[in-house]
């Protein structure tokens, strides 16, 4: 609830600061590179290298993802040295059945700085969705990032991922977040029954 609070009045505050008279550009990805009080929460670094699962929430509604039911990623190394980590995606398509598909992925993080934070990661492997992601908010539950390949009326769409442990709470400061930055036409990707099934499935094999 802090961590919310804290980005709100953050942004109020840039906008509020603009002058009735003059031309002030209020653009929401301008507005994030000014805030200094939320670089704490834009670093991917630790939610990227956790070993628990992480669910994908939404993505933007470009490029369209057919048949996709459930979206998990994976740790795939043990022991991730900065900046790069290699994870695993895992995701069922429902037009090629129940059987799990999967992608490894490099991310690297890019801007570091003393804290080992990051206010971006890149990868080559994920080709359709772009090769540089700047991160929007990042804590222990949720990690929300730009999809620069995305654009709808000029604003960019996000990505919102999850930990397994927080995948089924409301999170609405992530939410509220994700509305305000990312505030454009999205793919709701996770499921809970869908997930749930499937998850469940895969153990009893």
């Amino acid at each position: 609830m802090k961590t919310c609070i804290r980005v709100a009045l953050a942004v109020l505050c840039v906008i509020t600061s603009c002058n009735a008279g003059e031309h002030c550009n209020c653009q929401r990805e301008e507005i994030l590179e000014t805030i200094s009080e939320v670089f704490e929460y834009r670093g991917a670094w630790p939610f990227l290298t956790s070993s628990e699962p992480l669910y994908l929430m939404r993505l933007p509604m470009n490029p369209l993802i057919y048949g996709i039911q459930c979206v998990i990623s994976t740790l795939n190394e043990e022991n991730p040295i900065f900046p790069n980590v290699r994870r695993l995606i895992l995701y069922t398509d429902s037009f090629q059945g129940p059987t799990w598909q999967s992608k490894s992925v490099t991310l690297t993080m890019q801007n570091k700085t003393a804290s080992k934070s990051s206010t971006s990661f890149t990868t080559t492997d994920l080709p359709r969705f772009g090769y540089e992601f700047p991160v929007v908010f990042a804590d222990s539950k949720c990690l929300i990032f730009w999809i620069l390949e995305s654009t709808v009326g000029g604003r960019r769409g996000c990505a919102w991922w999850v930990k397994k442990s927080a995948k089924d709470n409301s999170l609405w400061h992530c939410r509220l977040i994700f509305d305000f930055f990312c505030g454009v036409s999205y793919q709701q990707i996770y499921n809970k029954q869908a997930c749930d099934h499937l998850t469940k499935q895969e153990k009893n094999q």
